[in-house]
């Protein structure tokens, strides 16, 4: 137990203390004078009484949101190292209107991400986030953090923001998320705290440790004043593994052998299907420290630095289908079946032949290794200082430095297989045969394909200084206190990306001095490749050849290594590394902001007949921005097209500029009304404003150009964009909420919610012309209007009017309904990069409906815990990575669970779990658009994806 937990709640702000180092970025904290006639209840009402576990957790997150000045929810780990889940994300989605993805990242759908990412706020992906009520970011060219990155066994607790006053730092119209570490003066003497565990997945099969220490103290002296001191340090490690299965897009034929044996002028026929098992580990290292000094009862410094170190690596064996232009027909003049819309259901498959004249399918086993490491360090300084009886200063310095460095990289290996056939009836999981099976465990029958590199390397860095004042009105029946407060940034963005650099290795049209014309995997670095079984894939639930030949990790995991091999036996002019960052590949870019707010905070408990209190207020911001890139023309100078041409598309570059400043007028309002103690009803409005993300701003063109068959002219021109004169997305947020707080850990609450957003962002396609060449160039564009609009309801409790041992049962129950209207109502023809009307697509990540249930038993030494979490199907990307299509999650949903027991006042053990029902991710693709303006409404299953259910068993000590 922290504290007791009365000692949690007695910091400034009830959340401990972490605002008191940085009062005006927190709403929820508590005033330095408090409003006149205000008693400290919820305090006082712990005192003394030892509350542990669960339950203090609830009352203190209670506390926070019926306390707050606006509309927040909290989930607070009063425990050291006790937050209710293994990560900040999944213990973010517990809240209601939050939800998280379940992928490395939205556009690349491919890959799942076991511990989630991606937090959504009201289903608005422009998320604002802190740390201990300042910026804090990841440098990865968003705004945010990349909250897995930090670990959770250093938060004391999380705070979602969703209509703030005006005090609070702006940029997040979905809604901010403060995280909140311990300070020294949280507590009244020393705190000692230890958790230890080892987790395990049931795919992976590797067991991996985790371990927190935390050490904290206060000295008082006669003459010094208070000494405060804190360092908490936190290691862990996870290892996943995550198994998908695949339907490439289908696409409209119309040629005559997959019409074979049917009635439709138009049939719909996948490129194939593809399977892939992907092992994931990673390990995050934490430090938290804080000094803190009070000479006086009027002045107190406090100092706090936290550095989160983040590494992952990922191996994937994916078996992919060669046909990516959908040349797929029936084998041996054959045909497909088809549903009665015309969409495939089963058939064998045939794009090429053998040398016996046997029907083959060119398919790929590619073998890919990606690294990534993060570094995120914020050091903060602050002062509070106590002027007079009536005023205070606070003054504020921050630091932040993150680094991110990624490499990945890919070989693949390639092969004809016989007899194919491929079944995936009404949108079933696929079936996929091979006759005879015994060719795919030949390495004479694979050859060297291709490999391909791509390197990352970003750095964020911020400089942030602020200064607030507050007076405090003494003797007024309306005025409470007033705040002024003016911040400054200076931030630098430097990301270096060199794209996906792809070579040959040996193909077809890449043949070497060899009978086949390629090198094959039993005479050419036989020793570099392996037969890899797909061992239990998919828990045994899928039909699919089981054992593949790929490249060997000795060789993904040294692409310089990979380099001297295969180019030893490639063609010459193959794949070679791509080390060195070109121009196109650089970000450059800064940012300066100046804001200042002035906030008043007023209250009378008489003159409307129930007390009322709330704020108003206004944020003035202004935004700066300097950023240089380059264009680049397409390389025709060694095609046949003419000479003419090869002159003005030479590959050259030419320098990009982007700068300019906008403004932003940011009022808010917030009411409440108490009609008792525990009955409330809150009113709010504000306007708030989301910043482009640097990878959107990036001054960049890329122009590329596509030739004919023997290439003498170019069929398509076309290019990719950032857009430097984006604006920032702005909303018109209204919320009324009716809060019940019926007792110490129980709430019931609904709020309703209206969002009226403006200069959305969405990347379109649009005809730009350079040297009188139309090209057909996507970019990020300010897109007009949307609307968000729905309600939450919540619910907490402890059935403490139960006899005996049930009155250890409660439960907690959240439902969020969110509608939109407005989005992209244009998409992309992914074939020819043509943009076709009439598609509405809505905002990307806003599931309509969501819900939580958690049954909770605390009751003597027992805590237990099973949460279920939901979301309904949404958008992810409105242009997937791999098919270029409009991409989206289905309704998804999972059960986590703990069992904890308390040995004695000190020491508990437990278990904690994730994914117990062994929850499937389904992906769905489409609409399709063609360049003869037709559209394809129906979407597709994309692929299936499970998972570990994940295991820790952990032990908590504190003295």
């Amino acid at each position: 137990m922290y504290g007791p937990a009365a000692y949690a709640q007695q910091t400034d702000a009830g959340n401990g203390g972490a605002h008191s180092a940085a009062p005006a970025d927190s709403a929820a904290k508590t005033k330095t004078k408090k409003k006149q006639g205000e008693a400290e209840k919820p305090v006082q009402n712990l005192t003394g009484v030892t509350v542990t576990g669960v339950r203090a957790s609830l009352q203190s997150a209670q506390q926070l949101k019926q306390n707050a000045d606006q509309i927040i929810d909290s989930v607070t780990a009063v425990d050291i190292g006790a937050l209710p889940d293994r990560s900040v994300t999944e213990t973010l989605q517990r809240i209601s209107g939050v939800t998280i993805d379940h992928f490395m990242a939205r556009n690349d759908p491919d890959h799942f991400s076991a511990e989630g990412s991606g937090v959504m706020i009201r289903g608005m992906t422009q998320v604002r986030s802190e740390l201990n009520g300042r910026d804090v970011f990841s440098a990865n060219s968003g705004r945010g953090l990349s909250f897995e990155d930090v670990p959770a066994e250093l938060m004391a607790g999380v705070d979602v923001y969703k209509n703030p006053s005006a005090e609070i730092i702006e940029g997040g119209v979905g809604g901010t998320v403060n995280l909140r570490t311990r300070l020294p003066f949280d507590a009244p003497g020393r705190v000692i705290g230890f958790t230890g565990g080892v987790n395990e997945g049931d795919f992976a099969k590797k067991s991996k440790p985790s371990m927190s220490f935390l050490y904290s103290n206060v000295w008082k002296t006669e003459n010094h004043g208070e000494f405060g001191a804190l360092f908490d340090v936190a290691y862990s490690e996870l290892a996943t593994r995550s198994d998908g299965i695949q339907m490439e897009p289908y696409v409209k034929r119309s040629d005559a052998a997959v019409l074979k044996g049917t009635n439709f002028s138009s049939v719909y026929v996948p490129g194939g299907s593809d399977w892939r098992s992907l092992d994931f580990q990673r390990r995050r290292i934490g430090l938290a420290g804080a000094l803190q000094w009070r000479p006086t009862k009027n002045l107190e410094l406090t100092s706090q630095v936290l550095r989160s170190d983040y590494r992952m690596h990922w191996d994937e064996f994916g078996g992919l289908f060669g046909d990516s232009s959908n040349n797929v027909v029936p084998a041996n003049g054959g045909t497909f079946n088809y549903d009665s819309n015309g969409v495939f259901q089963s058939g064998a498959l045939q794009t090429g032949t053998n040398s016996a004249g046997q029907p083959t399918v060119r398919f790929g086993a590619d073998r890919r290794y990606s690294t990534q490491r993060t570094i995120t360090t914020d050091w903060s300084n602050s002062l509070k200082y106590n002027i007079s009886d009536q005023m205070v200063l606070y003054a504020d310095a921050q630091f932040i430095k993150s680094t991110s460095q990624t490499l990945d990289f890919t070989a693949f290996d390639a092969t004809y297989l016989p007899g194919i056939t491929l079944s995936a009836p009404n949108g079933a999981k696929p079936v996929v045969t091979v006759n005879p099976s015994s060719y795919a465990l030949n390495p004479a029958n694979y050859f060297w394909n291709a490999a391909m590199d791509h390197h990352e390397k970003n750095k964020g860095i911020e400089r942030a200084l602020r200064l607030d004042l507050e007076y405090n009105f003494e003797d007024n029946k309306w005025l409470r206190y007033v705040k002024f407060g003016a911040r400054a940034t200076s931030r630098s963005e430097l990301n270096k990306s060199n794209g996906y650099n792809w070579g040959v290795v040996t193909d077809t049209w890449a043949q070497i001095n060899t009978p086949s014309g390629f090198a094959d995997l039993a005479n050419y670095l036989p020793n570099l490749s392996t037969l890899y079984a797909y061992s239990n894939f998919f828990r045994g639930n899928a039909k699919l050849p089981s054992q593949l030949y790929f490249p060997s990790y000795a060789l993904v995991s040294n692409y310089h290594y990979a380099y001297q091999q295969l180019h030893s036996v490639g063609v010459p002019w193959g794949w070679s590394p791509r080390d060195m960052y070109r121009k196109q590949d650089i970000n450059d870019q800064s940012e300066k902001t100046k804001s200042v707010y002035g906030v008043l905070y007023f209250g009378n408990d008489e003159a409307l007949g129930v007390p009322v209190d709330g704020n108003i207020g206004v944020r003035l911001v202004r935004t700066d921005v300097d950023a240089n890139g380059f264009g680049q023309y397409p390389d025709l100078t060694t095609s046949g097209v003419a000479d003419s041409l090869k002159a003005i598309y030479n590959g050259a570059y030419f320098p990009l500029t982007g700068r300019g400043h906008y403004k932003n007028a940011l009022p808010s309002f917030n009411l409440r009304f108490k009609f008792t103690d525990n009955l409330q009803w809150r009113l709010a409005a504000s306007k708030a404003m989301s910043r482009p993300d640097f990878t959107q701003l990036q001054p960049f063109l890329n122009m590329s150009a596509t030739l004919n068959a023997d290439n003498t002219a170019v069929t398509k021109w076309n290019g990719t964009a950032g857009n430097p004169s984006l604006k920032p997305m702005r909303a018109n947020q209204y919320d009324t909420a009716l809060e019940w707080y019926f007792a110490p850990a129980g709430q019931l609450y609904t709020t309703l919610f209206y969002k009226d957003v403006r200069d959305y962002i969405s990347s379109q396609t649009r005809t730009e012309t350079y040297n009188g060449q139309p090209f057909e160039v996507t970019r990020p564009y300010n897109m007009g209007k949307g609307r968000i609009r729905g309600g939450e309801f919540g619910y907490s409790q402890f059935f403490d009017f139960l006899p005996g041992w049930l009155k250890g049962f409660g439960a907690q129950a959240n439902f969020t309904y969110v509608d939109s209207k407005g989005g992209t109502n244009t998409a992309t023809d992914p074939y020819f990069n043509t943009t076709v009307t009439g598609v509405t697509l809505p905002l990307e990540g806003l599931s309509k409906r969501s819900y939580n249930l958690v049954g909770m038993y605390e009751q003597g030494p027992w805590s237990v815990r099973l949460a279920w979490n939901w979301r309904s199907r949404y958008l992810l990307t409105t242009s997937d990575a791999a098919t270029h299509l409009p991409t989206w999650a289905d309704d998804f949903g999972q059960l986590d669970g703990s069992v904890f027991y308390r040995i004695n006042k000190n020491v508990q053990i437990g278990l904690q779990t994730n994914n117990l029902t062994n929850a499937t991710t389904k992906v769905l693709m489409g609409p399709t658009s063609y360049a003869d303006g037709t559209v394809d409404h129906r979407l597709y299953t994309r692929g299936w994806f499970i998972n570990d259910r994940r295991y820790e068993l952990v032990m908590r000590a504190t003295f």
